[in-house]
């Protein structure tokens, strides 16, 4: 080939191409995805963002030592509730919902004020921890920005766990924005973010000792974990 000829470069790269088949493919594939990313990056950051946080909180603070302790038992939700139920006879599906609703709105108004100092005893240590490091930093793709406007809707009971210590329940809670207020990615709104909150509750022993609301028998808020975020219809 002499130099500045390029009249067997064709050849040579249908040639190259022909012993390596795997390169377009791969080209193809890096492309889409590539596409992908960028199309929908306002779409997907929101959803991958908050797991990202956490996992950097809990990478911060260190893993857990381990504890010498039975692992919790996984109920039925139903078998679950009644099993709490029969020591604790006041304790009901609509009742925790309510308390659910009740910490919901106190923690929401402290993140409006951007003071969680009154929230502090509706939450576990790892909890209070965890919200006090989001507080101090920005949180562009949560609901917690937004606090002032949002509500927040406890819907149904996904789980419930129980251990010797302690009966721990998670439920489908929705933080909901007013109707054409929500942040707008790519020409829509966001409508809610959707969350499973986790509570836990030191083991009542007896339905005697069943308390109504005390330091032994109020329920905590443990975890607040991001599931998913809705956009409001496209007009």
């Amino acid at each position: 080939m002499v130099p500045g000829d390029s009249t067997d470069l064709l050849p040579r790269m249908l040639t190259f191409l022909a012993e390596h088949p795997l390169i377009v493919p791969l080209i193809m594939v890096s492309l889409g995805l590539g596409f992908a990313l960028w199309r929908f990056m306002d779409v997907i950051a929101p959803v991958v963002s908050p797991a990202l946080n956490v996992l950097a909180d809990w990478l911060r603070r260190g893993r857990p030592a381990a504890r010498s302790v039975e692992l919790p038992i996984a109920y039925p939700v139903d078998v679950g509730v009644d099993a709490i139920r029969a020591i604790d006879p006041a304790f009901s599906t609509p009742s925790f919902l309510a308390e659910v609703q009740r910490i919901g709105g106190l923690v929401l108004a402290g993140w409006a004020k951007r003071d969680l100092a009154k929230c502090r005893g509706l939450m576990t240590d790892a909890c209070w921890d965890l919200q006090a490091a989001q507080l101090a930093r920005p949180l562009p793709d949560s609901w917690r920005p937004f606090a002032k406007t949002v509500t927040v809707s406890p819907e149904w009971i996904i789980a419930v766990r129980s251990d010797a210590a302690a009966d721990r329940i998670t439920v489908r809670t929705r933080v909901q924005c007013p109707p054409g207020t929500g942040k707008v990615v790519r020409g829509r709104r966001i409508a809610e973010w959707i969350e499973d909150w986790t509570l836990v509750r030191a083991k009542v022993r007896s339905a005697a000792a069943a308390p109504g609301r005390g330091s032994s028998g109020e329920w905590l808020v443990d975890e607040m974990t991001h599931v998913a975020v809705r956009l409001e219809r496209a007009a």
